[in-house]
């Protein structure tokens, strides 16, 4: 019974409170088409529905590079007659796109058309109104001229005095009934906005953005917000995702979207930069061409840089041959081939390396590679003692004397 008694609250909070409690009753039914906002960072609970069976999509979460992701999925079909999942949509893709057109709509120029549109609607309700004005004077007009001709009737004459009293209760019936009317609907016209009102509007739609995206606010009044505007979202996943997005003020969007990669997909490295790496192992080590990659600017499919690790998995995923192997391929020899071809002590062969005599390449940065030994290559070994002589080149055409090969 309103005002019937004052009370702690007044009647249109009490209403309020009534409808978010039913909103957030956690009752069984096909009616409950949405919940009290939760914890989560699925943007959409309680605004997804099935574009297959209709029925209401719930939340499940996973965890995904250590953050949970949140996945819509039908569970309706499968809850109320044993029967399979209808669909699941990933949240990844769903909750960015729906959020980005909230801030498209929310722009000043969407504002300023959405207040025109209210000016003119505003216009058309004043006339509407005129309209409606006039019409309750006619009504009233023709109930004093029925009063009028009523009171004018010689009281004698009861069969014209009866006719003309029905006819007198018949006009007022009607102008009464124009008069609820008209302040049954007057309500419910669109209001008048003020300036004030409009600018408080204009600025909204410049914060608004700024507000969105701030990594302050909760998530779940981030949530609050979209409930403000969006009124659901019915999901479709085919060969693409498709959103049907329907605003409270009636008006519909379609968002269409591609559908995630598969993981292996996705963990799948590219041709071109397959290619640079088996480019860069003709004159790098694995650990400089990480290096290389880092510089510039490239990164794994997870965001994170490139290390030794990951350019080895590169080499055996895609079957490179390792930087040592192609040394390998080109005829370059070990320390023990080469102290074998010439039958001298390896570390002799370091000793030829530091003079010059023979060329080391090297397989990677910790000074580890292979000896490059041309095919007619031929060393003359030195002497050691008080009349020392070095080793020396000797082409492998020239002869050598019995005194040289001592």
């Amino acid at each position: 019974m309103p005002d019937l008694h004052p009370g702690y609250i007044d009647w249109e909070r009490f209403k309020a409170n009534q409808e978010r409690l039913a909103t957030n009753a956690q009752a069984y039914g096909m009616q409950r088409r949405a919940g009290p906002v939760r914890e989560g960072s699925a943007l959409l609970q309680g605004r997804v529905l099935c574009g297959l069976c209709g029925g209401r999509m719930g939340v499940h979460y996973s965890q995904e590079h250590g953050q949970p992701v949140p996945t819509y999925t039908c569970q309706e079909t499968a809850t109320r007659r044993g029967g399979k999942v209808c669909q699941s949509v990933p949240g990844k893709v769903v909750d960015p796109a729906v959020g980005a057109l909230l801030v498209e709509l929310m722009t000043p120029m969407t504002l300023e058309v959405t207040l025109a549109v209210q000016r003119e609607l505003e216009a058309r309700a004043a006339e509407m109104d005129t309209l409606r004005r006039q019409h309750i004077e006619r009504t009233r007009h023709d109930a004093e001229l029925a009063r009028r001709r009523y009171m004018k009737v010689d009281p004698d004459n009861r069969l014209v005095a009866d006719t003309l009293e029905a006819e007198w209760n018949e006009k007022l019936r009607l102008h009464t009934d124009v008069v609820e009317d008209y302040e049954r609907c007057a309500p419910e016209e669109a209001a008048a906005l003020d300036a004030e009102t409009q600018q408080r509007v204009r600025d909204l739609a410049e914060q608004f953005p700024r507000i969105w995206s701030d990594a302050r606010i909760d998530v779940r009044e981030r949530k609050r917000i979209l409930r403000l505007l969006v009124a659901d979202v019915t999901l479709v996943k085919a060969e693409i995702i498709t959103a049907n997005v329907r605003l409270s003020g009636g008006a519909t969007r379609t968002l269409t979207l591609e559908r995630p990669l598969p993981i292996a997909q996705i963990r799948k490295f590219k041709s071109d930069l397959v290619a640079e790496v088996d480019r860069l192992l003709d004159r790098h080590c694995d650990r400089e061409i990480a290096d290389i990659l880092n510089e510039r600017g490239l990164r794994s499919w997870e965001g994170k840089p490139f290390n030794l690790k990951k350019i080895g998995f590169i080499r055996g995923a895609y079957n490179l041959s390792s930087r040592r192997q192609r040394l390998r391929d080109c005829g370059m020899l070990t320390t023990q081939e080469v102290a074998e071809r010439f039958a001298i002590a390896e570390t002799t062969v370091h000793q030829w390396g530091r003079q010059g005599l023979i060329t080391k390449v090297y397989s990677d940065n910790l000074n580890r590679g292979l000896w490059d030994i041309p095919h007619d290559l031929e060393i003359v070994k030195g002497r050691p003692g008080r009349n020392a002589v070095p080793a020396r080149r000797a082409s492998i055409t020239v002869p050598s004397t019995e005194q040289d090969s001592l």
